[in-house]
């Protein structure tokens, strides 16, 4: 049998898990060939790894600076308004916003940086003259916990080591730790045209479906946070109006096109008892004619904060959290697995608990 070796490769399944404001956050992400020769893999976790075999795994806790870069105050700065270089999102103007983030390529004069340095950084202060961007990464200062669990293994067959994969930069840059509020306080996410839509809902309207293995996935995640026999209240786009009582709540693929977003928790929070959980399904997919503008404009992890304001500010801001999932295999049959390159759906989900 095939154990964990620089003979080996394989698949990992990556999950980090942290605590930040009031919410737990888990990521799960597929590592899809590891290479233990070249690979760089977070400290300790390629000798944990050594011997084991398949379906087996290691799980590691990292205070901050042992995983995750460590913070600096030098990449806290404050610059005058005009470094920011003027930016559009189809055609409209992107207008800087506390709390928000944006590429480091939106600044201009920065050593290393350059217009299409996607690498985000976080506004934290911002008036007529002056903004400050903090380009740390979003956990530089929070302890996290990686597990890692070999999906299958096989020994290498050919000489060659192939390319160099590091895995802390590939599952935690670019995402995690974007949905956390800025000091506890909330993200300055609205505008006036936030909810603004090209055209209307009407009956018809079927949002875009995931594929089966993210569909597979929502489903999975779904039932850990709702028991077996509860009656489910789904709310998502074309589901029928709901009566009587309900033990849990979910909505798929829908939230993007909420313009009342709050109101509408709030009335599926009135068929919910207390201590009864609302879970919202989101993937990368949306239709951009029907989805709200203010959905457009931000990063899918800062989605899942803006989904964590709603259900705060709807009532149901108990034992808060999030789960997202990507790169995983799509399935051999779909028909965009050539274009998708064989990955499914990136899989956010965000919940709450109706308070006690």
């Amino acid at each position: 049998m095939t154990i964990f070796n620089d003979n080996a490769i394989g698949a990992l399944e990556f999950t980090v898990t942290w605590q930040q404001d009031d919410a737990i956050h888990e990521e799960q992400y597929l590592g899809r060939k590891f290479n233990p020769v070249h690979d760089v893999f977070p400290q300790g976790m390629r000798e944990a790894l050594e011997g084991k075999r398949a379906e087996e795994s290691v799980t590691i806790s990292y205070e901050p600076r042992m995983c995750i870069p460590r913070h600096r105050e030098n990449l806290v700065q404050t610059m005058d308004l005009d470094r920011l270089r003027p930016k559009t999102l189809k055609g409209d103007p992107i207008i800087p916003r506390v709390g928000r983030f944006y590429p480091q390529g939106h600044i201009s004069g920065l050593l290393n940086i350059y217009p299409d340095t996607l690498t985000p950084f976080r506004l934290t202060e911002l008036d007529e003259h002056t903004f400050t961007s903090d380009r740390n990464h979003p956990l530089a200062n929070i302890p996290v916990t990686i597990s890692a669990r070999i999906q299958y293994m096989e020994d290498r067959s050919t000489g060659t080591y192939g390319s160099l994969t590091h895995w802390r930069e590939r599952i935690c840059d670019w995402g995690p730790g974007m949905q956390a509020r800025l000091d506890d306080e909330p993200t300055d996410f609205f505008h006036p045209a936030f909810f603004d839509r090209k055209c209307r809902l009407d009956e018809n309207f079927l949002p875009p479906a995931p594929d089966a293995a993210a569909r597979r996935n929502i489903d999975q995640t779904l039932a850990r946070f709702i028991e077996k026999g509860s009656r489910v209240l789904d709310f998502s786009v074309g589901t029928e109006r709901p009566a009587g009582q309900y033990d849990a709540a979910v909505c798929t693929c829908s939230v993007e096109y909420m313009d009342r977003p709050v109101d509408i928790l709030r009335f599926v929070a009135h068929y919910l008892p207390p201590g009864a959980p609302m879970l919202l399904a989101f993937t990368s997919a949306y239709d951009p004619a029907r989805a709200i503008r203010g959905w457009q404009e931000l990063h899918e992890f800062e989605r899942m904060g803006l989904v964590l304001e709603y259900l705060r500010m709807a009532g149901m801001g108990q034992d808060l959290g999030t789960v997202s999932i990507r790169n995983d295999w799509r399935d051999r049959d779909d028909p965009c697995f050539l274009a998708a390159k064989g990955i499914s759906d990136p899989v956010y989900i965000v919940y709450g608990r109706k308070p006690e």
